[in-house]
């Protein structure tokens, strides 16, 4: 093989090498990529705001934290009413997450919502409560694209809580 041959085989094995990198790099999870935000950190509950939002101590910081991938029924604000179960998912979420309790918070694609509050699912003691509350009916799953980490955990959990009848599917609360 020619010196001219040779230095273009090993050009383009060299092109191949990096686009190799780069394809590997852009399908890694966010979370995975050399210089990404952590995919879990420890956090201090504060408040509990309604049945899917809470307020948390984050790196010395008063942070609003969104639960991915859940919907809980919205409680009563000023301008508009509450819905039905709303207030129940509140209480629910509040004596999961009692003030004070270390909390982890795991996250996904994106760290911040339209409204900049942080999306993460939160475990505490062992226990992921984002699936805790839509198994036990007090919330529903929501997908959000491109967050769907938690997303088919959360349809398994709404569909057992269906099946069971409680929270939101129980037929008694007046909600369906």
């Amino acid at each position: 093989m020619g010196k001219a041959k040779r230095s273009g085989v090993a050009a383009l094995a060299a092109a191949a090498g990096l686009t190799a990198l780069v394809c590997v790099w852009l399908f890694l999870p966010a979370q995975d990529r050399p210089g990404a935000e952590p995919e879990s950190q420890q956090a201090t509950i504060q408040h509990v705001v309604d049945g899917d939002t809470v307020y948390v101590l984050l790196d010395g910081k008063r942070t609003k934290v969104r639960l991915l991938n859940v919907d809980a029924p919205e409680i009563p604000h000023p301008d508009k009413p509450g819905e039905c179960f709303g207030e129940e998912a509140t209480r629910f979420l509040a004596k999961k997450l009692p003030e004070g309790s270390k909390v982890q918070l795991e996250f996904d694609v994106e760290r911040l919502d339209r409204y900049g509050r942080t999306l993460a699912g939160i475990t505490y003691k062992g226990e992921f409560i984002n699936e805790t509350l839509v198994s036990s009916g007090y919330a529903t799953a929501m997908k959000v694209n491109p967050n769907v980490r938690f997303y088919e955990p959360m349809r398994a959990a709404q569909k057992k809580a269906e099946r069971a009848k409680v929270g939101l599917f129980d037929p008694a609360n007046g909600c369906l």
